[in-house]
């Protein structure tokens, strides 16, 4: 019932506006697909925080780290284990070429090298996971980290929250008689309800193949072009689409 109510009022307020303005013309607000809560992989102690609120970050840009001296220990270990058993079988392999050795001693020695090679890859991985990196291009809106925190793999403790400031989108829902007059590609105009100097343009990128029974409206995606002259332009913002192309 509510999500109904909510849906209707969608509507209604999108005829108002169309009625007053004589014109397709849609409420909605900005809003970004990308929006996460990063959690260590791994249980450990942060060593450092690298990023604050606010901080901007592209993909893989460390945002904190965690003690890992007791891995690259491990690691090294791995790693002295790996080229040993790579040189027995190295040795098998030419001991065997001169029939001195028999094929299971080979075997055994190829073996042995693969369980070495697999436990450094994993002791590898174990050791990149200590580094917190940014699964994204977008701002930090949150950090939880706090250094000296014990963090644990399997409670997904938030340590930051990244969102995408790109692509921007608007989701609008039409009424069922607009259906056939709106295709993806569609160019529109973005008015911002609280800056209404603020000009801005897009493009539709999804039409919903169904239309909601209830209300009688279907949904439309919205992608609006990022502009770096205007600053307003940012998740949440109330906006007003209005659809270029004419009545069919």
């Amino acid at each position: 019932m509510k999500a109904f109510l909510a849906t209707a009022l969608t509507w209604f307020l999108a005829a108002v506006a169309a009625s007053a303005e004589g014109e397709r013309v849609y409420p909605s607000h900005l809003m970004v697909d990308q929006d996460v809560t990063v959690t260590a992989r791994i249980t450990g102690i942060v060593d450092a925080v690298l990023a604050e609120r606010g901080t901007a970050v592209v993909k893989d840009q460390p945002l904190a780290r965690l003690d890992a001296r007791e891995l690259d220990a491990e690691l090294t270990e791995a790693k002295e284990e790996m080229e040993l058993r790579r040189a027995e079988f190295d040795r098998a392999k030419a001991l065997a070429a001169s029939k001195v050795t028999s094929a299971a001693d080979l075997d055994e020695k190829k073996a042995q090298y693969q369980v070495a090679v697999a436990r450094h890859e994993r002791v590898r991985t174990m050791r990149d996971y200590t580094v917190i990196r940014a699964p994204f291009a977008g701002i930090v809106t949150e950090k939880y980290a706090r250094v000296g925190q014990k963090v644990i793999e399997d409670r997904n403790e938030p340590l930051f929250k990244i969102t995408a400031s790109e692509p921007l989108l608007a989701r609008v829902y039409l009424p069922e008689e607009e259906l056939m007059t709106v295709k993806r590609g569609d160019p529109v105009d973005v008015t911002l309800d609280r800056f209404p100097k603020v000009r801005a343009t897009g493009a539709v990128q999804f039409i919903s193949p169904a239309v909601d029974a209830a209300s009688g409206t279907f949904q439309v995606v919205v992608h609006v072009r990022k502009d770096a002259a205007l600053p307003e332009l940012r998740p949440g913002v109330a906006v007003r689409i209005r659809f270029r192309g004419a009545r069919r």
